[in-house]
């Protein structure tokens, strides 16, 4: 239990700037990506997966343990245009402790041009964003873990940039009879170091709570996150008075579901309202914001591919392969 204080830490750290980080106008966005594909397929940052590993850690840290050991991860997104995403994680065990893990988020966007109040054309210049993460997490008892970690931020764009500090901690609860999971996650919060142009903004900070479960006769291992716990209000862009109760509590729910087709092939489907009110291109239902994958297991090799849908918009594609270094 003495591990306690090192979970803990970042709660006391960058607890005095958790206000007023419920604002729409965070900075280091690229933060919320989900880090694998088998999340993003299943909804995007679920936070009590049946069968999480040290891919995930940067949604629950809990999510880390000791069977993640020497396991090593990396994932690669085709966002929008010409940006493009990846993610690489690393765990190890330290024995007494738990297990800790390492892992980098990069975001590229390509060459951007710059111009200045008048349309003139400066030149080309670079923008990137740069995450590296430290995360411990500690076996509490048999089904439940708790875990913490520490993100150091770095945004460049042209000569702008901007760094931060930020903590994520989360608890995880595992009942593998049952087929149930239960987690808690409290990501992003913290400060930033220095700021574009002199302003401060807040980081995307997010309090999430989830289950995962598979009912009897149902092929499905159902995961439902509640996310932004922190901030009810999410309006989409052009919204100028907040929608009714039930509409604003579904943008807040991830819901995801995971069937085993064979032994080595999963099929996995997800649904993000909050993603679907924000992409979505005309009044009538369309395929924005939901989300569709595979896991393929591949001898000592796990590839997962998934797909997610914004509308006309067009789509996000994710590959994730994780094995055992040893």
């Amino acid at each position: 239990m003495r591990y306690w204080i090192t979970l803990i830490l970042p709660f006391f750290v960058f607890g005095s700037v958790a206000q007023a980080q419920t604002e729409r106008n965070e900075v280091y966005r690229f933060l919320e990506v989900p880090s694998s594909a088998e999340a993003s397929a299943l909804g995007g940052n679920q936070v009590a997966l049946f069968d999480g590993n040290s891919s995930l850690m940067h949604l629950n840290p809990a999510y880390l343990d000791e069977a993640s050991a020497n396991m090593v991860s990396a994932t690669f997104v085709n966002y929008l245009a010409d940006a493009r995403y990846g993610f690489a994680n690393y765990a190890v065990a330290v024995p007494s402790v738990g297990t800790v893990g390492f892992g980098i988020r990069y975001a590229g966007y390509g060459d951007l041009t710059r111009y200045d109040i008048n349309g003139n054309d400066l030149g080309d210049f670079n923008a990137s964003d740069l995450a590296i993460n430290t995360t411990l997490s500690t076996q509490l008892s048999p089904k439940l873990r708790a875990g913490a970690g520490i993100d150091y931020v770095h945004s460049s764009y042209g000569d702008y940039y901007s760094s931060a500090l930020s903590g994520s901690a989360g608890m995880y609860y595992l009942d593998k009879e049952a087929r149930f999971s239960a987690g808690i996650s409290i990501r992003n919060l913290g400060d930033q170091l220095n700021y574009f142009n002199e302003t401060r903004e807040n980081l995307p900070f997010d309090v999430s709570i989830g289950v995962s479960k598979k009912p009897e006769q149902f092929p499905f291992q159902v995961s439902v996150t509640l996310r932004q716990l922190n901030d009810w209000d999410l309006r989409v862009p052009g919204e100028t008075s907040a929608p009714d109760f039930g509409e604003q509590l579904f943008r807040h729910v991830i819901i995801g579901g995971e069937a085993a087709l064979g032994k080595n092939l999963h099929l996995r489907l997800g649904y993000n309202r909050w993603q679907h009110d924000q992409s979505r291109t005309n009044e009538n239902f369309d395929f924005a914001g939901a989300s569709i994958g595979v896991g393929i297991n591949l001898r000592k090799v796990q590839v997962d591919i998934s797909r997610s849908s914004l509308s006309e918009i067009g789509g996000i594609v994710q590959l994730s392969v994780r094995t055992k270094t040893h």
